[in-house]
């Protein structure tokens, strides 16, 4: 046997090794907190994670950015402790402590040893129930905001996601990636406070525990840190569902002097709740998911039109988003996207092969037992179920529902949800350059880099 035949011959994966996953509890505090834990002592910390349904999407019309900067000022003091004081009560116990805003949701992150869990739990407690939202500390995350915003502005990856959420969401709320200038100037301490009142509540959030700490000792500790907090009955407001798309369409952000572009080609999938999506993030894995994808193959080793090229299902609790990209020089743009559509409809039309059917079960099996194997893994997982409509057992079936996939159900997945003549393609460059390179394949739409 030859060195390339061995070479190319890979040994036959090991069967999976059995996932042995902690029992999980659940409780509702007097004041109607939903709390998850996982009782796990291989290590003697405390992984927390409190959750609200407050994210980008709730933001007023008028006021996007407002979810972020609410969450990342819980942080900066309340109507007990400065923000100084704050910082030094967490660091003192050895924990982290830090918020932050998504799409769908607001979330306070907190690691701590376990003997210092009801100290935290204590700051937590305060951080979310009585955050003092100081005119100081709101105004100096308010210039932070905007000298991020500046800097995004800039960035030829920051204009493609923007103008990418716009065409794929249309007027949902996800079609916001970022505040602008003048929200942020308009927002004031007021507009925080009306803000979190209306959504920190305890019937509209959830607690997750992951780490060393029995279930009794965990209900008496989050009864006594979240004394007084009273639910509101939260409604969550409806939105117009984003556009179904019917033909291919191009959009370039014109960004002149740029000495490459940033592609980014797609269209809605179904949410991460539907059958379908578990398939179709097998098949994705496998057109671009992971280096030695499809994509990765063609238009970076063989092509040598990109260094940086893949694909990507997002995961939102309305509506998400299949997407490939890549960034590419201004001469191959209308190459390289010929290639990355040419890949979807190769996959329309004849599926993938048996071996690469194996090799991304695999791959995908292994990659959710790695990510069990941490706190911060298993919490994030018990945030996705509860946030994202997921099902209950969805940890516990995963690899088995990965495993049971079949090159039929891949076929049946691509031609129900993947379309090379509905797709947008978004790109950002020099228009003189590559707009003459992009106009076969659909209307074209230019739009300055502001």
């Amino acid at each position: 046997m030859s060195r390339t035949e061995v070479v190319a011959t890979p040994p036959t994966p090991a069967p999976l090794r059995p996932l042995v996953l902690p029992q999980r509890e659940e409780f509702v505090t007097s004041g109607g907190l939903r709390v998850m834990l996982v009782e796990d002592r291989r290590v003697p910390f405390v992984t927390l994670r409190l959750v609200v349904r407050a994210g980008s999407m709730h933001d007023p019309l008028e006021l996007p950015g407002l979810a972020g900067l609410t969450a990342h000022c819980l942080t900066q003091g309340t109507q007990k402790r400065k923000s100084f004081q704050f910082a030094q009560a967490v660091e003192e116990l050895g924990a982290t402590l830090e918020a932050h805003a998504n799409r769908d949701y607001s979330t306070v992150s907190a690691t701590v040893l376990a003997e210092n869990l009801n100290a935290l739990l204590k700051l937590l407690g305060e951080t979310v129930m009585t955050p003092a939202f100081e005119p100081s500390e709101v105004e100096l995350a308010k210039e932070n905001t905007i000298q991020t915003l500046r800097y995004q502005r800039t960035q030829p990856h920051f204009l493609a996601r923007e103008r990418y959420a716009q065409v794929i969401f249309g007027k949902h709320p996800y079609s916001r990636i970022a505040p602008t200038e003048e929200s942020v100037h308009a927002m004031t301490p007021d507009t925080l406070r009306e803000f979190h009142a209306r959504y920190y509540t305890p019937d509209n959030s959830l607690l997750v525990a992951v780490g060393a700490v029995s279930a009794k000792h965990l209900q008496r500790a989050v009864e006594r840190a979240f004394t007084g907090w009273e639910p509101k009955g939260v409604t969550h407001e409806t939105f117009e569902a984003p556009p179904a798309r019917t033909r291919r369409t191009v959009h370039i952000v014109d960004r002149p002097g740029s000495v490459q572009v940033n592609l980014l080609i797609g269209h809605l999938a179904p949410r991460p709740n539907d059958p379908d999506f578990l398939p179709l993030e097998v098949t994705n894995t496998a057109l671009g998911g992971r280096a030695g994808s499809r994509l990765f193959m063609n238009v970076r080793e063989q092509k040598g039109f990109a260094y940086d090229v893949g694909s990507h299902l997002s995961e939102h609790r309305e509506a998400s988003s299949f997407t490939m990209s890549a960034q590419v020089r201004p001469e191959v743009a209308g190459e390289a996207v010929e290639e990355m559509l040419g890949e979807v409809d190769t996959l329309r039309q004849s599926g993938i092969s048996e071996n690469e059917l194996e090799s991304t079960k695999n791959y995908l099996s292994g990659v959710f037992s790695i990510r069990l194997s941490t706190q911060g893994g298993i919490a994030g997982e018990l945030v996705a179920i509860k946030m994202l409509d997921l099902p209950e057992d969805y940890m516990e079936t995963y690899r088995e529902r990965v495993q049971v996939i079949t090159l039929q159900t891949v076929r049946e997945v691509v031609r129900r949800h993947l379309f090379t003549d509905r797709m947008a393609i978004v790109a950002v460059g020099e228009a003189q350059r590559i707009q003459p390179l992009l106009e076969p394949f659909g209307e074209v739409e230019v739009r300055p880099a502001m």
